[in-house]
């Protein structure tokens, strides 16, 4: 979804993933005993959780029922509004005043200051709501309360509000100001001298809603529900996440969700740098630029988006950047231009580098639907850019981390395990050099020429049926991608296809040039349908990708075209571009290889 790309190069020869994984666990101290207190705070973490929605039962539902019985006892011995009018009124007006803040002021603590949804506050929120009031969410329930009272006239349900309110004082008076200020220290004491606790800073509530709108807070609120409890996702590394300041955030590239999942773990917003095509819709351009994110244009250098990044960053703002420019298909690394690293290494903006683990197995791109299985979000200390002679080392550095996924075994699904569409990336037998030979069976997979036969496991592993030999898939595609280079795959680099092309004029128009003919050989590629006919040398071709839409882009000095092929293989399509023209990117090894080896 999210991307970044200028032009794709070759990968540079740099240390092994297990090397960066072996210096993480020095630099964090894991260990077994680690393990063994982890499992402990999951243990606890449970029964907060419990203690989490007893309280919610107990103030959403017990005490404003209890307090409802006891004021039809206590209203025959209380006088009544002397003006019934400006109570309801005032009511009015206080209990849309008290859910807002009280809604707004949580969702924002679990959001960018809290362990959803029980969990201590790892981090302290002084923006936003919090600006408004010291305690938002004590606050707003008091009004909320108060304001029913006022609704219903009843003057001894406000008296019992105002009784709320008071034991809400006492309490984070003499117990949880003092845990947050024997865990935040000074920085707390200074957010508490600014902030009122009773009489709030109005003004405070318009600059929230200007800062943080409710589409971003509610997406992010229900992301944290759907991948904590679909997908168990477990972070390593969170506090190098910076607090304040400006800085870029780099990770690697494998599902959909990847922005939500590096996003939820920061205390502020990140602005991602996105595919222009999800700008193109207008619904589709309002959610995005809702969510903080910007556009890039795939097809061709954006100067406009380099300068977004740098105004962030000059404003002290957080960018995100996914350098392989697009979703992984078989779960290795893409080739990242030097472009990219040569801007960053301009940018002198502090970088931290994360690796989703088993990102991947739990949602394919050559799958309809996500799996259910585990998945670790990895941070890595800072990187500072000035501390680099050469972008070249800067690369060698990011890449390392980024990509450090590769020195761990692929994550198991355990459930929804299923491999339909594996074919998109398994497009020919390794063995015989068919293509498009393959058939999806229960088990996995079967060639229909020689009859070779692999199982996927629930890691989507290649288990040979008659070897027992077990290949990661980007091991497979690998190896199909390297017979299509020698000229050992059924046909050589000749293709043909039904496609409808389209050619690329802006970000929001595309001019659609017909359905028809798309064949390639080893010289050209070439698109006939009636009187349109196009065609061009592959050695002219700057880059070709998939777009999100898995359709084949080819980008030239003419422009970009961008082809919607039928009943065939995208992937299949781009690796024999990429071959036609040359193009030889190295591509990282699968765990089993030693030291740093590059295919």
């Amino acid at each position: 979804m999210v991307c970044f790309i200028l032009r794709r190069g070759s990968l540079s020869s740099i240390a092994s993933g297990r090397t960066v994984l072996l210096r993480f666990q020095q630099e964090t101290g894991a260990s077994t005993e680690n393990a063994t207190n982890a499992a402990r705070l999951k243990e606890v973490d449970r029964m907060k959780r419990a203690t989490f929605w007893a309280k919610a039962l107990f103030f959403v539902i017990i005490l404003p029922a209890t307090m409802t019985k006891l004021s039809r006892i206590l209203e025959p011995l209380l006088p009544e509004f002397t003006s019934a009018g400006l109570a309801t009124l005032a009511g009015t007006v206080l209990v849309p005043l008290g859910a807002y803040v009280m809604i707004r002021g949580y969702l924002i603590l679990s959001f960018l200051g809290k362990r959803w949804p029980a969990g201590p506050t790892v981090r302290l929120v002084d923006r936003y709501i919090y600006r408004f009031v010291l305690h938002p969410v004590y606050w707003g329930y008091t009004v909320l309360l108060i304001g029913i009272g006022l609704r219903r006239e009843s003057l001894a349900f406000v008296a019992q509000a105002v009784l709320v309110g008071v034991a809400f004082l006492a309490y984070v008076t003499f117990v949880e100001d003092r845990e947050l200020r024997r865990r935040f220290g000074r920085k707390y004491e200074e957010y508490r001298r600014q902030v009122p606790m009773i009489l709030p800073l109005w003004k405070a509530l318009y600059y929230d809603r200007m800062e943080l709108n409710w589409v971003l807070l509610l997406v992010m609120g229900f992301m944290q529900v759907l991948l904590k409890f679909i997908w168990r996702v477990r972070v390593e590394g969170q506090e190098y996440l910076p607090e304040d300041g400006k800085c870029v955030v780099m990770c690697n590239h494998v599902n959909l969700l990847d922005p939500f999942l590096v996003g939820l773990y920061s205390t502020r917003i990140i602005h991602f740098m996105a595919s222009d095509e999800l700008f193109r819709s207008p619904i589709t351009r309002l959610f995005f630029r809702l969510m903080g994110a910007f556009p890039k244009r795939r097809w061709s250098r954006d100067i406009s988006a380099l300068r977004t990044v740098r105004r962030y960053l000059e404003a002290g703002e957080m960018v995100g950047i996914f350098p392989e420019g697009a979703r992984n298909w078989d779960g290795g690394p893409v080739a990242v231009g030097d472009e990219v690293y040569k801007f960053l290494h301009r940018c002198n903006a502090p970088i931290v580098c994360a690796s989703l683990i088993g990102g991947h197995e739990v949602w394919p791109r050559w799958s309809t639907f996500p799996a259910i299985s585990d998945l670790t979000v990895r941070f890595f200390p800072r990187l500072n850019p000035d501390d680099f002679s050469t972008y070249h080392d800067l690369r060698a550095a990011i890449e390392e981390r980024i990509f450090s996924f590769v020195a761990e075994p692929p994550r198991p699904r355990r459930a929804l395990a299923g491999h339909h569409g594996i074919t998109t990336v398994a497009w020919g037998c390794v063995k015989c050099g068919g293509v498009r030979t393959l058939e999806e069976t229960r088990e996995g997979l079967v060639c229909r020429k020689c009859g070779a036969a692999w199982g996927i496991s629930r890691a989507l592993e290649f288990v040979d049926k008659e070897t027992g030999e077990v290949t990661l898939e980007r091991d497979y595609h690998l190896q199909l991608r390297r017979r299509l280079e020698r000229g050992a795959m059924d046909g050589g680099l000749n293709a043909s296809t039904t496609a409808t092309a389209f050619r690329i004029e802006s970000t929001e128009r595309l001019t659609r040039l017909g359905r028809g003919e798309l064949t390639l050989s080893e010289k050209e590629i070439r698109f006939s349908a009636g009187a349109v006919t196009t065609t061009r040398k592959t050695e002219d071709i700057y880059f070709c990708y998939l777009n999100l839409a898995d359709h084949l882009v080819v980008v030239d000095a003419n422009g970009a075209t961008q082809f919607a092929l039928e009943h065939d293989s995208p992937v299949k399509w781009e690796d024999y571009v990429e071959a036609s023209r040359g193009n030889t990117a190295k591509q990282w090894t699968s765990r089993h290889a030693k030291g740093a080896v590059m295919a």
